[in-house]
């Protein structure tokens, strides 16, 4: 097992949490245990589904979160690895404590909504620091480095934002139980710009900004593919394109067939992916190789 490896397979379980998390949360299994960290006291309790989801989650999240510390541990160990990879490795044990903390505090809250919403916040953070120092290991191996004075530098950190934004207000959205405030799509209640009050304000919040982030996505993958050389950028641009477009389907599923659990969870998934695939292009744009170096 490869350092390397190792990065790719956490990677790919914490992008996995994140449908889970999302799941629990549509099977309505937030609070089947109401105690923590154990459930009705009992490290190991009396399955129902609910249960069975919600300790299902906090297990997963454990092993997790061991599998973080070993990397954490790992870096550290080795002096090359710990003076490249230090900062991100540190940064995803604060994160994975602060999950830890947001994780107990959604319980003995009572699934309040800003926890609820930091508590998906600080895993896509968390998840941005192993997918870091997984690509930082291939591209160290040949040579590049981070630059930060590259063209179009601010519209890709202008994205980055958008998107962690949207992402934060479907959290409100879900928190809030805004779901289905509007039951149509893409009008609401009739109306393309309803009143904005109540569970209705939240849910317009969430669509109206979505769409600006659409737009925003959308914009850079075609900026990147008509200006810019970097056919990882272009790659990864593309994908999030098309992920983005998919965001929208999703979300008028999710009202037009009243929150269906699958498709609440894949809409936060993909959600996360349109980040995740946005992120890895600006880490490649943010590096300079071996030639544009001479």
């Amino acid at each position: 097992m490869t350092l390397k490896r190792f990065y790719t397979i956490l990677s790919a379980m914490i992008l996995l949490n994140l449908l889970y998390g999302p799941l629990v949360r549509a099977t309505d299994s937030g609070l089947a245990c109401p105690d923590w960290p154990l459930c009705h006291g009992k490290f190991v309790p009396e399955f129902t589904f609910q249960i069975f989801m919600e300790v299902g989650h906090r297990y997963y999240s454990g092993i997790l979160g061991i599998l973080v510390g070993i990397g954490f541990v790992w870096i550290l160990k080795n002096p090359e690895t710990r003076k490249s990879l230090g900062i991100p490795a540190s940064l995803s044990l604060v994160f994975l404590i602060s999950q830890v903390i947001l994780g107990g505090l959604t319980v003995t809250k009572l699934l309040h909504p800003t926890t609820v919403n930091l508590h998906l916040l600080n895993a896509v953070l968390l998840l941005s620091t192993c997918v870091t120092i997984r690509l930082s290991l291939a591209e160290d191996s040949i040579g590049t480095k981070f630059e930060w004075n590259r063209v179009g530098k601010y519209y890709f950190v202008i994205v980055l934002i958008a998107v962690l934004y949207q992402l934060f207000l479907g959290g409100k959205v879900s928190s809030h139980y805004a779901g289905l405030a509007c039951p149509d799509f893409p009008t609401c209640h009739g109306e393309w710009f309803p009143e904005m009050v109540g569970t209705i304000r939240f849910h317009m919040e969430h669509r109206l900004f979505g769409y600006l982030t659409a737009l925003l996505v959308l914009s850079l993958s075609a900026y990147a593919i008509l200006t810019l050389q970097n056919k990882k950028v272009k790659q990864y641009l593309k994908i999030a394109a098309y992920l983005i477009s998919f965001q929208i389907f999703l979300g008028a599923m999710n009202v037009l067939y009243h929150l269906p659990k699958l498709i609440t969870g894949l809409h936060t998934l993909n959600g996360v992916l349109v980040f995740l695939f946005c992120y890895m292009a600006a880490f490649y744009h943010f590096r300079t190789n071996k030639k544009e170096a001479l």
